[in-house]
């Protein structure tokens, strides 16, 4: 079994590459304003009740 030796005044964290990639991902999208601006919008939307069922949903984009 591997082991990590570090020696540091700081906290560390080890996380699998694939975790800290998504981690990445994440970062870029929560920091794009344009997403941002769109995931707030959608909230909104969503306290207002603004929002169609999920069977609504497949039918609209069925029809198209």
């Amino acid at each position: 079994m591997p082991t990590l030796t570090i020696k540091s005044d700081e906290p560390v964290v080890v996380v699998p590459l694939r975790e800290y990639e998504d981690l990445l991902d994440t970062l870029e999208i929560f920091t794009d304003p344009t997403i941002k601006r769109d995931i707030e919008k959608a909230r909104k939307e969503f306290r207002e009740g603004k929002t169609i069922s999920l069977e609504k949903l497949r039918s609209e984009l069925d029809a198209n």
